[in-house]
């Protein structure tokens, strides 16, 4: 049988088809979800494969009249999802060129062979099992992170899930916005709204937080879930959280909250070496996902890194 590969708008594709692959597929993530892309994205089509056999979410913008393809903001992995089956990688490639002559495009962790033949540059992401006793998945961890947790208990430092999903947000927002200066005060609002809006009511995120005696918040985490993953989708310390081993006390405790339930825990990794070295801490196993860069814009705008 031929197969079919189209590249339809948004609003043209079939959301209730859509979202199934996504959940029956072992690399469909909630950033693919329909409702998620409609909500963080400026635009995004849909390439599909077969009637929705496979899929593969296409998000885009509009500048000086060129069509691109751009990673949007609290997303990670996009790519290829659904059945695996030999798929015809160089057609694939080939129509999202004639769709999009310049992009970056997000592929998830189960699109090596789509990796390989872009020449997609590899990422690392973290993950952590939870499906065992805490005191088993405890002895994961470094050794510094148990007692660091533990002197953060000593200090009186107290992890609770009362804190709104807008103050969390805005604290992540007022320690890591000079650093993500491409993630925009409008941005962070749209996640609020659709976070309130529809994940909250569907359970699908969380806040948790730590706070010190007095109530002072010093480390805060904006998590989402699906059947698979919590997604650790922004965390921030305060500079004196950071001297009290607040962030430690915080994913000590999510871990034994959730320990002995199907999820992974999902830290997103970080391409920041302190960062990802404190995430490790905690008995991750790496994922590779990539991200494919290309230019197939006319010279002299074929220049443009």
């Amino acid at each position: 049988m031929q197969t079919t590969i189209d590249i339809i708008p948004s609003k043209q594709v079939d959301k209730q088809r859509w979202d199934h692959t996504v959940q029956a597929s072992d690399n469909g993530l909630i950033y693919a979800q329909s409702q998620y892309l409609d909500a963080v994205t400026d635009h995004w089509d849909g390439l599909v494969i077969n009637q929705y056999e496979q899929i593969m979410p296409l998000p885009w913008r509009m500048k000086a009249g060129i069509k691109y393809l751009y990673t949007p903001p609290f997303t990670q992995q996009l790519g290829l999802i659904g059945k695996h089956f030999d798929l015809p990688l160089n057609q694939i490639i080939k129509r999202i060129h004639a769709s999009f002559r310049y992009g970056t495009v997000l592929l998830n962790a189960g699109n090596g062979q789509m990796s390989k033949a872009t020449g997609a540059a590899p990422k690392s992401n973290l993950l952590l099992n939870l499906n065992a006793s805490f005191d088993s998945v405890k002895s994961l961890f470094r050794k510094d992170h148990v007692k660091n947790a533990q002197k953060a208990l000593k200090a009186g430092l107290i992890y609770t899930e009362h804190i709104s999903i807008q103050d969390a947000v805005l604290f992540y927002a007022s320690i890591q916005g000079e650093k993500t200066k491409h993630v925009s005060t409008a941005h962070y609002q749209q996640l609020i709204q659709f976070c309130n809006d529809h994940l909250l009511t569907n359970k699908q995120c969380f806040t948790r937080a730590v706070v010190d005696a007095s109530g002072t918040v010093l480390s805060t985490a904006l998590f989402l879930v699906d059947q698979k993953r919590i997604y650790n989708i922004l965390n921030a310390t305060n500079d004196i959280g950071k001297s009290a081993e607040s962030n430690h006390l915080l994913f000590y405790s999510l871990i034994q909250e959730f320990a002995e339930t199907n999820y992974l825990l999902d830290f997103e990794g970080s391409s920041i070496p302190g960062i990802k070295y404190f995430y490790e801490g905690f008995g991750c196993q790496e994922e590779i996902y990539s991200i494919w860069h290309y230019n197939k814009l006319p010279f002299p705008l074929s220049l443009i890194p």
